[in-house]
């Protein structure tokens, strides 16, 4: 179950053809992409939990034996998508009503549990969901040392500008970041940014790009330096159609004299800067886009020891502080608009 929320917390790499169909073919691939994309989501964030948290209710009647097992699954699980889950789909306000019902459920049920007389014990129960919520306490340990930042870090500044940002993938750990495991990429962030709802996109997961907040957000450079490299003319993609013949799509990169920092999947026709122009911090690059492999629009930014090579994922990856922070999954940022 963890590879399957870690998959839903990062990306669905799911390929279409709707520019290809009839009105009802594409309605149909809508209705399919939803449920495969879009359900899980619910149902791991928000049905999940409350199922859980209601168990942790329903149990409490048959003893203190009984209860603490169900306890122990909703807490663990409860912590974890917490702090790893996907928020940016639902916004702050229901990922702390989940909590909330969760906690809620546990104080009725220590009060019921504590009142009655029941003293059997489930073995199997007691297996089972001690077992996955041992699992889950793993996973939550390593969400946890997620948030660490260990050893020096290249300071920039936030690479966007104009309104509130999420970061959707960022860390030290794969529980939060799934980039950790890759040597050049450990340190990438995926940033988004959030709508006046709260959330990422008008809808759960819609097809038109200009429902998506950060689609079009101003991209500006995250410090001085030279462009090295700047990648424009890939189209960009409906979701959740995926571009996998050019990973970072339209991109840019600078060579600051320690590190190469890419920028990656901005918008088609969008890049204001070319090879061997120097830039400052803060300067305008271009605007955040949906171009390469990736299944909704957002900034990817990672940065790479030493200097550019001719290709991106050549040098290890460096650990990056945007705005003086170290960033991670489900933290915001405000940028002010200049």
């Amino acid at each position: 179950m963890i590879g399957v929320i870690a998959a839903i917390a990062t990306r669905s790499q799911i390929v279409n053809h709707e520019s290809r169909m009839t009105n009802h073919e594409w309605s149909m691939s809508r209705l399919r992409t939803l449920a495969v994309v879009a359900a899980p989501v619910v149902i791991v964030h928000v049905i999940l939990p409350l199922i859980f948290a209601f168990a942790v209710w329903r149990s409490a009647p048959a003893g203190v034996l009984n209860w603490l097992p169900a306890l122990y699954l909703a807490l663990t699980f409860g912590v974890f998508i917490y702090l790893a889950g996907a928020w940016s789909w639902f916004g702050q306000v229901v990922r702390l009503l989940v909590a909330a019902v969760t906690v809620a459920a546990a104080l009725a049920g220590a009060r019921r549990s504590l009142a009655t007389s029941g003293t059997g014990l489930d073995l199997i129960d007691l297996i089972v969901r001690g077992g996955v919520g041992t699992v889950f306490l793993v996973a939550t340990i390593s969400a946890v040392q997620g948030r660490r930042l260990s050893g020096a870090a290249l300071d920039l500044a936030f690479p966007l500008r104009g309104g509130t940002f999420v970061i959707g993938q960022g860390g030290s750990t794969t529980a939060v970041n799934y980039h950790a495991d890759h040597p050049s990429q450990a340190w990438a962030l995926d940033i988004l940014k959030l709508n006046a709802a709260g959330v990422r996109a008008a809808g759960l997961y819609p097809a038109e790009l200009g429902r998506y907040a950060i689609y079009d957000a101003e991209v500006v450079s995250p410090c001085d330096g030279v462009i090295v490299s700047a990648e424009d003319g890939i189209p960009d993609r409906s979701p959740p159609e995926c571009d996998e013949s050019h990973p970072a799509g339209n991109c840019v990169a600078i060579e600051t004299g320690t590190a190469t920092v890419f920028l990656a999947h901005l918008k088609c026709g969008s890049i204001l800067v070319k090879v061997g122009e120097p830039v400052q911090a803060g300067q305008s690059l271009a605007r955040a886009g949906n171009s390469g492999n990736t299944t909704e629009p957002h900034l990817h930014v990672h940065a790479e020891a030493g200097g550019y090579t001719g290709r991106m994922m050549a040098n290890p990856g460096v650990p990056l502080r945007l705005g003086g922070r170290f960033l991670v999954r489900n933290d915001r940022f405000r940028a002010e608009s200049p």
